[in-house]
C-alpha cells in the first residue's frame, strides 16, 4: 500500500508539473492544462496542511466526525476561510487573485470546456507558482523555495515565476506612468486590463469594453451578471438593491 502524507501529496502534484514544464519537445497544449490542475492540488494540500498543524480536525468538512479518516475534507475555498478567521492566516490581494484564477480554470478544465492562451498560462501559473513558495516557506514551514532556486530539475519554475514577477513590475510601473485607464483583469486578476485597446497588457487577455447607460463608466461584459442590461457592476447592483426593496415602484 503507497500512503501519501498531506505534504508528501502536494509534492508528488508539484513534481508533476515539473515534469511538464521540463518536457524537452516544448510545451503543448495539453501540458499547461495538466500544470494548473497539478498547481491547484497542490495550493489546496498546501491550505489543509497549515489547518492540519492548527488541529487535525480542522482538515474535515464537518469537524465533528474527527477523527473519521473518511469523512469528506474541506473544500480549498472553506480552507482558506478557516485559516483567515480560525488561524489568523492573512492572504494578500494578489493571494486571493491568484487562488481565486487557479480555481477558475481547474473547475473549467474539470467540468466545462477550456480555453487558455499560451501567453495567459504562462502568467496564471507563474502568478500561482509565486504563492506555493511563499506560503510553503512562510506558514507550513517547507524548504520549496530554497529547493527552487538550487535544484537543477526545478529551474524551469524560476522561469515562470520570474517571468511574472518581472512582467508585473515593469507594467505596472509603465501604466502608473501613463494615463491609461486600467481595471482588473479578469484573467489574472491585475490592474492591467487597458480599457482603450481592450486588452491586458500583462496576460494578453481580449474582450469588450462597454459603456455603462447609466453612469457612462466603461466595464468589462465579464464582470457583470445580466450582460444586455447594460449596466456597469456598481450600477447593476444598485439596481438589484432597489428592485429588491421595492425602491424602484
Amino acid at each position: 500500500m503507497h500512503k501519501f502524507s498531506l505534504i508528501e501529496n502536494a509534492l508528488d502534484s508539484l513534481e508533476h508539473a515539473i515534469v511538464h514544464l521540463n518536457d524537452k519537445n516544448g510545451l503543448q497544449k495539453g501540458d499547461y492544462k495538466r500544470v494548473i490542475l497539478d498547481l491547484s492540488h497542490v495550493a489546496e494540500l498546501l491550505f489543509k496542511e497549515k489547518l492540519r498543524m492548527i488541529h487535525p480536525a480542522f482538515v474535515l468538512s464537518n469537524v465533528d466526525k474527527y477523527p473519521s479518516t473518511v469523512a469528506h475534507t474541506v473544500s480549498a475555498a472553506d480552507a482558506l476561510k478557516r485559516l483567515q478567521k480560525i488561524g489568523n492566516v492573512e492572504f494578500k490581494d494578489e493571494d486571493q487573485a491568484a487562488l481565486r484564477t487557479i480555481r477558475e480554470k481547474r473547475n473549467e478544465i474539470e467540468h466545462y470546456e477550456f480555453s487558455i492562451s499560451e501567453k495567459e498560462a504562462r502568467v496564471v501559473i507563474g502568478n500561482v507558482l509565486v504563492f506555493i513558495f511563499r506560503f510553503a516557506t512562510d506558514e507550513v514551514g517547507l524548504d520549496w523555495a530554497d529547493r527552487r532556486i538550487n535544484d537543477p530539475a526545478w529551474s524551469k519554475l524560476n522561469e515562470f515565476v520570474e517571468f511574472y514577477e518581472a512582467q508585473l513590475a515593469y507594467i505596472t510601473e509603465t501604466l502608473w506612468d501613463s494615463d491609461i485607464p486600467t481595471q482588473n483583469c479578469p484573467i489574472c486578476r491585475n490592474d492591467t486590463f487597458d480599457l482603450e485597446s481592450e486588452v491586458c497588457v500583462l496576460c494578453g487577455h481580449r474582450e469588450e469594453v462597454l459603456e455603462c447607460v447609466v453612469c457612462k463608466n466603461s466595464y468589462l461584459y465579464s464582470d457583470v451578471e445580466y450582460e444586455d442590461a447594460g449596466l456597469c457592476p456598481k450600477c447593476e447592483w444598485e439596481d438589484g438593491y432597489a428592485s429588491a426593496n421595492f425602491e424602484k415602484y
